[in-house]
């Protein structure tokens, strides 16, 4: 990586900027105000450089020990990644990336992927997914080390402190801004291909990033094959599924363990469930994504119901009109909602599951009463 020749470091009343020149203003890119240590970084990138050459020589120049060495790499990291997201540094002519070996074909929910990368790049909870080798994959999920291909500007779809998501031709961009060693990724617009652009070294920060960016990616994909995610926990009872979903602090998982330490029913995603119809009926899908509760199925159940929660000082159930139960169903989706058409698929997927299984509000407790008054609105549902 190097400079952009369309940048150029400017001191003004003293504080140094990299301000756009020629194309990049007609660009509109904005100027970058930078520290001290952003200028000894700016001026070693005249030269093409790897972000590991970087960390040496600002390692040397500021005599950094070697117990704070970990905070200079993320700092780094942190000021290469924002810069290439902006155009600011450019790929060299010559790359030199390590190449993406193939590594492992996962099947999820039915739809099989082809991983590619260094195995440490992968998550191990990607391991009970593992399938054969197999020429019917659907989509390819590539690991590079190396700064993506200049693309022309594209148009801003959304943006927020977790992710920006750009629409360039027939692909997307992702950029993820909190994960400052995932510089961005592509995605095509089928869903075939997605490319993660990341800067060594490899870590365990990063191999959790990348673990969370491709659930995104193939999200996306599980979308085109009409299925998506619910935020939420879940339980096995009767044979079916059962969601409990609400907003963070509202006790998805307080509920779910009174279920299992009251009628020793098992949890089958402490998280997060993938939502679908198979012949007619409304199925929930084992994923390896359950945030950080760790418990997740590789199986395929019947559902049940989605249970939104509310936290009241007492416990009761509360029916709601068809159009709310699909609204507040659909404001707990995570799967893709950047277009109206994706926005029409959840949609489309809500309408059908609504008509197939039991949706309620439980305004409940943290007490042994909430799972008891929901056992007993499930139990009414399944036997009526």
């Amino acid at each position: 990586m190097k400079q952009n020749d369309c940048y150029v470091l400017k001191r003004i009343a003293g504080v140094p900027y990299l301000l756009p020149v020629g194309q990049m203003i007609g660009d509109f890119k904005r100027s970058i105000r930078i520290n001290e240590t952003g200028v000894y970084l700016w001026k070693l990138l005249e030269k093409d450089r790897s972000l590991e050459e970087l960390i040496r020589l600002c390692a040397s120049h500021y005599s950094i020990k070697e117990e704070t060495l970990p905070q200079l790499e993320n700092d780094v990291a942190e000021f290469v990644s924002s810069l290439t997201a902006q155009d600011i540094l450019v790929p060299s002519h010559t790359v030199t990336d390590i190449k993406s070996p193939f590594y492992k074909c996962i099947e999820i929910a039915g739809l099989r992927c082809k991983l590619y990368g260094p195995k440490e790049a992968f998550s191990q909870s990607f391991k009970p997914f593992f399938c054969e080798s197999c020429a019917d994959c659907i989509q390819n999920i590539e690991v590079l080390y190396h700064l993506p291909e200049t693309l022309e500007n594209g148009r801003l779809l959304l943006r927020n402190h977790e992710l920006s998501i750009i629409e360039r031709g027939d692909k997307y961009i992702l950029l993820f801004p909190a994960a400052c060693r995932i510089l961005e990724a592509h995605l095509t617009k089928s869903g075939s291909l997605a490319r993660f652009y990341c800067l060594p070294p490899l870590t365990d920060s990063l191999r959790s990033d990348l673990f969370h960016a491709i659930r995104l990616v193939w999200l996306y994909l599980a979308q085109l094959h009409n299925m998506a995610a619910l935020h939420s926990a879940s339980v096995l009872y009767r044979g079916r599924a059962w969601l409990f979903s609400g907003s963070s602090g509202t006790g998805k998982s307080t509920h779910t363990n009174l279920w299992s330490s009251l009628y020793n029913v098992p949890i089958i995603n402490g998280d997060l469930n993938l939502l679908a119809m198979e012949n007619g009926h409304a199925v929930v899908h084992g994923i390896p994504w359950c945030g950080t509760s760790g418990i997740f199925d590789t199986h395929t159940y019947p559902l049940g119901g989605i249970i939104l929660l509310r936290q009241a000082d007492g416990d009761y159930v509360e029916n709601l009109p068809d159009a709310e139960k699909r609204l507040l169903v659909l404001q707990r989706l995570i799967s893709p909602s950047w277009t109206k058409a994706l926005l029409n698929r959840n949609l489309a997927l809500i309408n059908s599951l609504a008509q197939d299984i039991m949706i309620c509000r439980l305004c409940c407790t943290p007490r042994n009463t909430a799972a008891e008054t929901a056992k007993r609105q499930i139990d009414s549902f399944l036997d009526a």
